[in-house]
């Protein structure tokens, strides 16, 4: 089985920063000058986490002050270190077996600041330092070939010449990676749903500041599997000139994954008008037998593309007739069949399938629910879609929901928002957002319960010690907030904010972390998890480091820039169809219809043009989302202001045609 270690040093703290982000090399520095004192080891070694040393020299209130990490399960041998609450400043020794890194930090900025390794002069193996400014954590990672021995490693982590902290590791095997995706659950769902809190949250950490770099489906799952922005990735929205079709998937985790030495899998919704569209780069014909590159089994539901008559006929949003194609050779019809069940069903054969096999499995899960389909329900509104549920859970929280997440939502003055926003919801509305919201609440539920189905299968393979489990949605949704029924897609909280939980060897118990995780995120993190080689340009940071270590930042003192986008609106979309080709990187696909900027307290949102009007910002919204989480008063509309918002535009400007390392440019500390 996989196993990792992790020592905790109590030390004295001086200032600095760093973090890690997967495959680049970040100038970066943190410190912190250890304290003398033993280091006790104790070993825990529990049914669903790998066996951890750790050891402590505690600081005054008995807190650990200092975390060293050691992965030894790759093609390298990475060290991460990380402080409590403030970094080291000065310098940092790191030894693995009989090779030794000095990383010295100088000429510190607020802003900036610059690392040097220094291998023995006899070594001709260089590391790899990742990290970056105003961070908790540090990491190095040296190529197994450059350390002699390295079945078992040991390492010596020392700061300014004190005393050395000592973690020892054995190579072992990488873990397995369970994805499970939903579609439109909201970050605060999570309370429908007991077995997704237990069995991930509560074994794991939870991300409580998820957001989705678009709030629409196809936009946002085109993110998770290339880590890339949509504006990189040009899937707009979910509808042609884009969708499907438009995805390039030649350079996606799964990819990158296979190559790696992962079996790799797929079961449910992918991207919108899969099946109906044509097969990428092509103009015509339909794409229910196509099979993306990377996937070893494939069974991704089809929305459509076949003949009504033919009995293999269904679609992703029938939650009672979907029709899955299988591997490219044929069909698999679920009619008669809830589909949140049948997906848990198939999914435990899967883990079973790979349970005992030589090489680690990544599998994907992408269930529909809570996302509105059919068929309809008597209890079903008569205005909002709603999602179908099993009879069994029809009226199950009609107690436990007595209004509309958005009922209480009252802005009594709204003179100081766009016209598009403005309006009032009628209180028969508002009783079918609440209808709205039961229902999603109970296909949530039949979401938890094949959770729960799916760990326990992990459990009783003996799988679930040496797999990372990883749970999200694509986007959040509106029950009324924002004058919205229901609904996605512009940047305010109920529908930027999605849960991130996550589980897995090496991963603590129980802990909550507050840096931002985002849809671009996903692919780096797991990707780094995997030890697999990220080829070209991501836009997203790896996050492993914080799941395991902590957070690194301090509080919401976030010190990474969170881009929102949506997609183009309609003279844009006339525009790309009269002069440019689907996927052409241009900055008339790159000025969508808002963008913003999320901070650890502002949200920034530009309203760039009106249809058929003109290409200027006609409307600016600044919410300070730590006094105001409602988002009722628009700052922008004060005097007083325009220092920030001018600031916040040029911050905007930059990321909104970002890519690759632009993409993780650091905020104004002012702005942190």
């Amino acid at each position: 089985m996989w196993a990792r270690r992790a020592v905790e040093h109590g030390q004295a703290r001086q200032s600095g920063d760093v973090m890690r982000i997967r495959g680049r090399v970040a100038l970066v520095a943190a410190g912190a000058a250890l304290l003398a004192g033993g280091l006790t080891v104790v070993n825990q070694v529990r049914h669903d986490a790998a066996p951890q040393a750790a050891a402590s020299d505690p600081a005054a209130d008995g807190s650990p002050t200092h975390t060293v990490y050691v992965d030894n399960s790759g093609s390298v041998v990475s060290v991460s270190v990380r402080d409590a609450t403030e970094p080291w400043q000065r310098s940092m020794t790191v030894t693995v077996n009989d090779h030794t890194t000095t990383l010295d930090r100088s000429n510190r900025t607020s802003r900036t600041s610059r690392t040097s390794a220094a291998p023995n002069a006899d070594e001709p193996c260089e590391p790899r330092i990742t990290a970056e400014p105003t961070s908790l954590l540090t990491r190095l990672d040296l190529p197994r070939s450059c350390i002699t021995g390295s079945h078992h490693v040991r390492v010596f982590v020392s700061e300014d010449g004190g005393p050395p902290v000592k973690v020892e590791a054995d190579r072992l095997q990488r873990p397995n990676v369970l994805m499970i995706m939903v579609d439109d659950m909201r970050a605060d769902d999570l309370r429908w749903m007991p077995n997704v809190r237990r069995l991930i949250g509560d074994r794991g950490v939870t991300f409580t500041n998820g957001f989705a770099s678009l709030p629409l489906c196809c936009p946002a799952r085109a993110s998770v599997l290339t880590g890339q922005y949509p504006h990189n990735h040009q899937v707009w929205s979910q509808v042609p000139p884009w969708g499907f079709t438009a995805f390039d998937d030649s350079s996606t985790l799964p990819v990158w994954l296979k190559g790696a030495g992962y079996r790799t899998s797929y079961m449910g919704k992918y991207l919108n008008e899969y099946g109906t569209g044509p097969e990428p780069g092509r103009t015509a014909g339909t794409s229910t037998q196509y099979v993306p590159p990377g996937w070893d089994t494939w069974q991704a539901s089809i929305d459509g593309g076949l003949d009504p008559s033919d009995p293999n006929d269904g679609g992703t949003y029938r939650y009672f007739d979907t029709t899955l194609n299988d591997n490219g050779r044929g069909y698999i019809s679920l009619e008669g069949q809830y589909q949140t069940d049948a997906y848990a069903r198939l999914t435990s054969d899967v883990i079973q399938e790979a349970a005992g096999e030589s090489e680690p499995f990544f599998h994907y899960v992408s269930f529909s629910a809570p996302h509105v389909g059919g068929p309809r329900e008597p209890d079903d509104p008569t205005n909002l879609a709603t999602p179908a549920r099993p009879q069994r859970l029809w009226g199950s929280f009609d107690q436990r929901i007595r209004q509309a997440p958005g009922a209480h939502w009252r802005d009594r003055d709204q003179s100081d928002k766009p016209n598009r926003m403005k309006g009032h919801i009628s209180r028969d509305t508002m009783a079918q957002v609440l209808e709205l919201a039961r229902q999603r609440a109970e296909a949530l539920r039949s979401v938890d319960h094949a959770v729960k189905r799916m760990m326990g299968r992990l459990r009783r393979t003996g799988e679930l010690g040496n797999t990372a489990v990883v749970f999200t949605s694509d986007n959040g949704f509106f029950l009324g907030e924002q004058n919205i029924p229901s609904g996605k897609v512009l940047p305010y909280e109920p529908s930027l904010r999605v849960p991130v939980l996550m589980r897995g060897p090496g991963i603590p118990r129980g802990e909550v972390r507050s840096d931002p995780f985002l849809s671009i995120d996903f692919a780096e993190t797991l990707a780094d998890l995997a030890d697999a080689r990220v080829p070209g340009s991501t836009d997203g940071r790896s996050l492993i480091d914080v799941a395991r270590l902590g957070d690194e930042s301090r509080g919401d003192a976030w010190s990474r820039v969170v881009l929102t986008e949506t997609p183009p609106n309609k003279l844009d979309t006339r525009r790309l169809k009269r002069r440019q080709p689907v996927g052409a990187h241009s900055k008339k696909m790159l000025q969508g219809r808002v963008t913003g900027i999320r901070t650890g307290r502002y949200l920034y949102t530009e309203w760039n043009y009106d249809p058929g009007v003109s290409r200027k910002v006609v409307d600016t919204e600044l919410y300070d989302v730590v006094a105001d989480p409602e988002q009722y008063e628009n700052l922008a509309t004060q005097p007083g202001r325009e220092e920030l918002i001018a600031q916040l535009h040029e911050v905007l400007a930059d990321a909104r045609t970002c890519r690759g390392d632009g993409c993780r440019a650091l905020l104004p500390e002012n702005l942190r």
